[in-house]
């Protein structure tokens, strides 16, 4: 029996946990924010009628020996502000970590398999995915993403001040695309400063996020790549469409699946890092995968899979 099933119902305490090595070597401090939703409630222990909507996670990670610390945080959301607004509380658990034995969907993925608590897949030495116990990869919602980002590598989040000075943002959305020519529709929401430079996007100094919906539609007869729907906080004035692929490679793996949305005549290609079916990653112009922060990933959930 794997040791993380045995986690549902340990105890935590309330300490808090501090990043310093304590001896050992440092593989890294990991943090991120993610829905609190029913799979990851029963894994941590979470009582169903908490009133949490988000989990803030802070996971730091040690070689020789392998233990972890981790810090979850759990609470209320106010609308359009990041992070928790009331009703925090604080669960910890810290213990040992082994080398998992992949993924559902890749047998030779680097998981880290945290005693008494829950499976991480390595996406890249600086993000690491929350997973299933059936080692399916944990589908977040259009607002949030059990993706954690490497702390001294992540994205610089928005100044609150700057965010507060920020013009609407409001966009029309179509309806949900459905039907035997769709291949798939994924949301999120992702940091904005990054995206919008890979993109050649301007953006207002005081944005903060990025919402998105893709749209990827197929031949319903070979179910061959066609075209896409890009809607969201950067294409508010009309819907980026195009072609697109399936290809393969990134540094780390060049068997990667990656979704190639074809460049426009302003924008380069969309790079999207397939993890599994239902959890795509954004990828810069290098086909690495982009670190987001504490709030917010680069990372797309797929719709309707829960």
């Amino acid at each position: 029996m794997k040791t993380w099933v045995m986690a549902i119902g340990i105890a935590f305490g309330v300490t808090c946990l501090g990043a310093s090595d304590k001896g050992g070597s440092l593989i890294g401090v990991f943090c991120g924010s993610s829905p609190c939703d029913a799979p990851i409630r029963q894994i941590l222990g979470i009582p169903t009628n908490a009133e949490s909507d988000i989990i803030e996670w802070k996971l730091t990670l040690h070689e020789e020996p392998r233990r972890f610390e981790l810090r979850c945080d759990h609470g209320s959301t106010a609308p359009n502000k990041p992070g928790l607004a009331k009703g925090r509380k604080t669960l910890e658990r810290r213990g040992t970590w082994a080398r998992g034995e992949g993924t559902q969907s890749n047998p030779q993925a680097v998981v880290y398999d945290l005693e008494g608590a829950m499976s991480v897949f390595e996406v890249d030495t600086n993000i690491l995915q929350i997973m299933n116990p059936d080692r399916s990869l944990m589908v977040g919602t259009g607002g949030w993403s059990y993706t954690l980002n490497r702390i001294e590598r992540s994205e610089k989040p928005t100044d609150k001040a700057s965010a507060l000075s920020q013009p609407d943002m409001s966009y029309p959305i179509s309806p949900l695309a459905s039907g035997p020519t769709v291949f798939a529709v994924f949301e999120g929401r992702t940091p904005c400063h990054g995206i919008a430079r890979e993109l050649k996007s301007s953006v207002h100094g005081g944005c903060n996020k990025v919402k998105w919906r893709v749209t990827l539609y197929q031949d319903p007869e070979t179910r061959m790549p066609t075209t896409y729907k890009v809607e969201g906080t950067l294409h508010r004035r009309a819907a980026r469409e195009g072609n697109w692929s399936i290809t393969r490679g990134m540094p780390r793996d060049p068997n990667a699946v990656v979704y190639q949305l074809a460049p426009t005549a302003t924008e380069p290609a969309i790079l999207l890092l397939k993890g599994d079916d239902n959890v795509l990653f954004f990828l810069d112009q290098n086909r690495a995968p982009m670190v987001g922060h504490c709030d917010f990933s680069y990372t797309l959930n797929r719709r309707g899979t829960q």
